[in-house]
């Protein structure tokens, strides 16, 4: 699988799967938009790409922001010419592991307080509408493309804790995902979704006896996901292998959800 020369966008590069993506695409060919709302680990994910041999622009964005989604898509046609591929990976859970605390983190409505609802909502599904409303002008104008978006296994079965708004966000994004899809397909833009199961990733936290043992009960496969598992169907999703795939949901989850 392969991506030579298509100019790629992956928001919330900086760290975990998208890290893994934005290094495998580059690795198969991609000039990678590294996109990140913290500065430092996407200048550092960038530089890991240029190191190796690769191409790629680091650019700070915070998906929730009009204007800096705009700026994002506008530096990538600038710096490439082009846009091919647009993975939206950029998403928060509050909190990631761990108990519920009032007002500060996601919880079970009506305990769920309207701050955590709408800083979800912003950056999760408000993010990838902004995303896709300026990349997919950029992809008519590039001869069509591949949007990949992020939902999660969440929006598909309640698991042992209960997050109204993550749910309800990702529970969107599997919605537009396929409204997007019938709308711009005759445009040659395919979009496609990604359902990740239980990742270790930052956002998770480090790998506990606790949370090893819960894998093990939980996952028929026995073992949390890692980055790059979600990774490499991403790959697949944005190389023209899938050239005839869209309006799809694909789950990563090591069979969580088969259970």
């Amino acid at each position: 699988m392969r991506l030579d020369s298509k100019v790629t966008i992956v928001t919330g590069a900086g760290s975990g799967i998208g890290r893994a993506a934005a290094r495998l695409f580059a690795e198969r060919g991609a000039c990678v938009v590294v996109a990140d709302v913290d500065e430092q680990a996407g200048r550092h994910v960038a530089e890991e790409i240029v190191e190796a041999g690769g191409q790629a622009l680091p650019v700070t964005c915070d998906v929730s922001s009009a204007a800096q989604v705009e700026a994002m898509v506008r530096g990538a046609v600038e710096t490439f010419q082009r846009l091919d591929v647009l993975y939206n990976n950029a998403g928060i859970w509050l909190p990631a592991w761990g108990s519920y605390v009032r007002g500060k983190t996601d919880g079970p409505s009506p305990l769920l307080e309207e701050n955590i609802w709408d800083r979800t909502l912003e950056v999760n599904l408000k993010g990838t509408y902004l995303c896709c409303r300026f990349a997919i002008p950029a992809m008519q104008a590039s001869g069509g493309g591949s949007i990949i978006n992020t939902s999660s296994v969440a929006a598909l079965r309640v698991g042992e804790g209960v997050s109204d708004a993550y749910t309800a966000s990702k529970g969107g994004v599997l919605s537009i995902t396929r409204t997007l899809a019938v709308e711009h397909a005759r445009a040659g833009i395919r979009c496609n979704c990604l359902a990740p199961g239980p990742v270790l990733t930052p956002m998770i936290g480090p790998l506990t006896g606790e949370k090893a043992a819960w894998a093990k009960r939980s996952i028929p496969l026995g073992r949390w996901g890692r980055p790059e598992d979600v990774a490499r169907m991403a790959l697949f999703l944005a190389c023209d292998d899938s050239d005839w795939v869209t309006g799809s949901l694909f789950v990563v989850d090591g069979g969580y959800t088969a259970c």
